[in-house]
């Protein structure tokens, strides 16, 4: 095993991997509460330089100076094995920069469910996590208006501008078939010129990602360090602590300790580190004695529709508007919330339908037809308009064979198995036989099988009581290693029914108040130099 060119320790009460929304909101709140934090980061720390062609690159260099994770991840879903490119980022705020957006609260019954939930209950309530949501919310900007089938005590966003006309349309739309729209509740600060930059990085900072609204404002302050272009290697423990990280930068190996170190690399990359770093008493890897690390991986089943509204408006504004929660739960099982995703569905997408239609029909021997169905498609595009792009965001359930495993010939390779079950799929087909029901003959989905969102991983380093089921404590600190905690996806025991960015920097910021506590105890003990003014 190589050794450290340098070593670092004394100069930080906290070190945090990963400048994504955990530990972007994690490292914001201890530097603001006066701790030294350093922020290491595997990408650039700086987001120049970034085009909307970054995700076509295919060169790793490349795909690491435009902020996409550098390497293809190596997937083996149901028995088959593909190489692709993910969603994911590498860079200051990880993929938050890339993201549409929408930042909303799981509803109480994710946290506390009233059925059979095979993950249970988490070990925290939903009014442990209410404030922390709230600030959060605060932290990142968030607009929306009050889900009316949403808690009830979450109220006083700022209210967004109007939506585009074909949205306001649909509002109604949606409403008179006994639905309940509500203006998604996003973190986009409508800038004049603004243009929602879904899935893009926003030229002007008015998106509320990790790096604009956590990581570059918490630098800013002198208390918190970025530094880029560090590939941490392992965590070296000895017995029940971390003692220090192992990081490559420029070609070379340093160490840094801390008193508190904190993995924030992503659900997919977190588990694979913590598998990394064995030792004598953790043959199996750090905080893996449960042998859950990298285990109940989940994403959310990502359905994709297009709606058209009754009547054409073509009054400009906002797209990324709409979000319902109607179809939470259908018949008792567990479903998703709906969202417009910001984008319009014209032309294009009407043809991709019609081929996806004709090719699974027993009509398609007949290939001489293919070509026409053009002309249905520009009649129908002509006639309605353009439809809305809407997401059905469909729950993901835990299973311990769903899993991020450990490459050993590279170890810092992403290496996916997961086996998609037959009630997912039951559930999805639940869910758009629910909105069918609802929206008649103005919809039509663009995607014909399930689709895992591979921007949504989560539960690879659950949290929970028992150190038998789980990797962390309630606090997210591991069972086995006192100063070792997680504040990525990986914490999560379910994926809820929506989108979890703002639950995960939400509950970053519940473990920085244990983290506090925890320092200004080791502080009294001499352990760390201490907060700085």
């Amino acid at each position: 095993m190589e050794c450290p060119d340098a070593t670092e320790a004394g100069r930080w009460d906290v070190v945090i991997v990963g400048t994504g929304m955990g530990g972007g909101a994690l490292g914001h709140a201890l530097s603001a509460k006066g701790w030294r934090v350093l922020f290491l980061e595997q990408g650039r720390d700086t987001l120049d330089a970034i085009d909307d062609a970054s995700g076509e690159m295919q060169d790793a260099a490349d795909r690491l100076r435009h902020g996409r994770w550098p390497e293809r991840v190596e997937w083996r879903v149901d028995g088959q094995r593909h190489e692709r490119f993910t969603s994911l980022g590498c860079g200051v705020g990880g993929s938050t920069p890339f993201y549409g957006g929408a930042l909303e609260r799981f509803d109480r019954i994710d946290l506390e469910p009233e059925d059979d939930h095979p993950a249970g209950p988490w070990p925290i309530s939903y009014a442990t996590l209410a404030p922390f949501y709230a600030e959060a919310e605060a932290l990142l900007g968030v607009k929306g208006t009050r889900d009316p089938l949403g808690d009830a005590d979450a109220h006083g966003r700022p209210r967004p501008p109007a939506p585009c006309g074909a949205d306001a349309v649909l509002f109604g739309d949606l409403a008179r078939a006994g639905l309940h729209p509500y203006r998604l509740h996003v973190g986009i600060a409508y800038r004049p010129g603004c243009a929602e930059c879904v899935g893009r990085v926003c030229p002007s900072g008015c998106k509320s990602d990790a790096a604009n609204r956590l990581v570059l404002p918490a630098v800013a302050t002198g208390r918190a360090t970025l530094r880029g272009g560090c590939e941490v290697l392992r965590i070296e423990a000895a017995g029940r602590r971390a003692t220090a990280l192992i990081y490559r930068r420029d070609g070379r190996l340093f160490r840094v300790g801390a008193p508190i170190i904190v993995l924030a690399a992503g659900t997919l990359r977190t588990p694979a580190l913590l598998l990394a770093s064995t030792t004598a008493d953790h043959p199996d890897g750090l905080a893996n004695g449960s042998g859950q690390v990298g285990r109940n991986l989940m994403f959310h089943a990502s359905d994709w529709l297009a709606i058209w509204p009754s009547r054409k408006d073509a009054t400009p504004g906002p797209r990324k508007t709409v979000s319902l929660r109607d179809f939470y739960r259908v018949k008792g099982a567990r479903v998703g919330a709906l969202q417009s995703v910001g984008l319009p569905a014209g032309y294009g997408n009407i043809l991709l339908h019609l081929y996806d239609r004709f090719d699974r029909s027993r009509w398609r021997w007949l290939t001489p037809l293919r070509p026409w169905l053009r002309l249905p498609a520009r009649v129908a595009a002509r006639l309605f308009g353009q439809a809305t792009l809407f997401a059905l965001i469909v729950e993901d359930l835990p299973y311990p064979d769903n899993r991020v495993e450990l490459d050993v010939q590279a170890p810092g390779r992403i290496k996916v198995t997961y086996r998609i079950r037959s009630e997912l799929r039951a559930r999805v087909a639940a869910g758009r036989q629910a909105i069918g029901d609802r929206l008649r003959n103005r919809h039509f989905w663009v995607k014909p099988d399930v689709v895992l969102d591979d921007g949504h991983p989560s539960g690879t380093c659950r949290f929970g009581h028992d150190p038998a089921t789980s990797v962390l404590d309630p606090d997210c600190r591991a069972h086995e290693v006192d100063n070792l905690y997680v504040v990525d996806g990986s914490f999560m025991p379910s994926s809820g029914g929506t989108n979890p960015s703002l639950t995960i920097a939400a509950n970053a910021l519940r473990v920085a108040t244990r983290i506090d506590e925890r320092l200004r105890t080791l502080n009294a003990d001499g352990v760390s130099a201490g907060a700085v003014a």
